[in-house]
């Protein structure tokens, strides 16, 4: 137990690099980029967009700046262990693409979701399709563009983010 300020400043310093340092040694595969999720969420579009063509909607293109930024949202929740769409400082999917110099789109929407089912795809694709919420943005007719992005938590659970983007033609 630190007895001075300067033992607590150092403990804490010490604390600090500590887990800045051995964190991602011990869990390398939490953070870094991951092919498999990548294929996920490919695989995730795929099924979106077959759900849409059963509806007759037209399908989301998929843009790989609205993916950054879905995928950036999702590491965000699986790193500090939260789930909605407002970060912990407030911010939401709007705030989340203008700071990233997403521009041109006329509204937005956004589903989240986290599993750890072995079928994670299908768990998230059939809890947004239950769910009045999400569903509504899965078959909003003005949205014509998309961007996903899954991330693993420690645990090894998968946190979900589909932007839903409408691009005025």
């Amino acid at each position: 137990m630190p007895r001075t300020l300067l033992q607590a400043g150092w403990f804490t310093f010490g604390l600090w690099a500590s887990l800045t340092l051995l964190v991602p040694l011990t869990a390398p595969w939490a953070f870094a980029e991951d092919p498999e999720l990548a294929r996920m969420e490919g695989l995730l579009a795929r099924d979106v967009n077959a759900f849409r063509r059963g509806q007759r909607l037209i399908e989301l293109e998929r843009r790989p700046e609205l993916d950054r930024v879905a995928r950036a949202h999702s590491e965000d929740m699986a790193r500090r262990s939260y789930l909605s769409h407002h970060s912990p400082e407030g911010d939401g999917w709007v705030q989340r693409l203008e700071k990233a110099g997403v521009v041109g789109f006329a509204m937005a929407g956004e589903n989240v979701g986290r599993t750890n089912k072995a079928r994670p795809n299908h768990e998230i694709l059939a809890g947004w399709l239950n769910s009045k919420v999400h569903r509504d943005n899965l078959v909003a007719r003005p949205f014509n563009a998309t961007g996903i992005g899954i991330a693993r938590t420690v645990d090894g659970s998968l946190v979900y983010t589909q932007l839903y983007v409408n691009y005025p033609r």
